[in-house]
């Protein structure tokens, strides 16, 4: 059975993010469902952590590199790199076990898939529209060690930030 994953923003002004099992039409209320993950986004590093109070011991750490943030290096109890897929591109590749996951992004689509070296795909982010706090919702396929999944979770929310730099550079924001 696939994994799925709700991604919601801390609140309105917030980077930070919470990441709750299930596919969830509305954020639910502070007590009534613990978040599976808290994504801590600065300007340059995300932060795949437990929940809000672990941030000063994450189970990943993503830190942007260059100028424009084209690469990263990802840390914690695995180590991988990530980088963006072409100077113009929103999509990342991160490597996990000496192999290539790849993200892609359909034009015109608030939906991205991520897939192996060998084609097969791995995961599917479908991005909600015209909602205030929902983000969007992860579908991981299963059999996937949970290191694996960690880093499927924070690069999906890297993948996502890139889409909407761009969105805001094109919109003059």
């Amino acid at each position: 059975m696939d994994t799925t994953l709700t991604y919601f923003r801390k609140s309105a002004f917030s980077r930070d993010a919470l990441v709750y099992a299930g596919d969830l039409d509305t954020q639910p209320a502070e007590g009534t469902l613990p978040s599976v993950y808290y994504l801590d986004v600065g300007s340059r590093h995300i932060n795949l952590c437990r929940n809000a109070t672990q941030v000063t011991s994450p189970l990943l750490a993503c830190k942007q590199h260059g100028m424009l943030g084209r690469s990263a290096t990802i840390r914690g109890d695995i180590t991988s790199s990530a980088h963006r897929n072409g100077a113009f591109s929103n999509a990342w590749t991160f490597v996990y076990m000496a192999e290539e996951f790849k993200w892609s992004i359909a034009r015109w689509s608030n939906r991205w898939t991520l897939v192996d070296g060998r084609g097969n795909t791995v995961a599917g982010f479908e991005r909600a529209s015209f909602r205030a706090s929902k983000i969007g919702t992860l579908n991981i396929m299963p059999g996937h060690p949970e290191h694996l999944v960690w880093l499927i979770v924070l690069t999906c929310e890297l993948v996502h930030r890139t889409v909407k730099s761009s969105e805001r550079a094109a919109h003059g924001s």
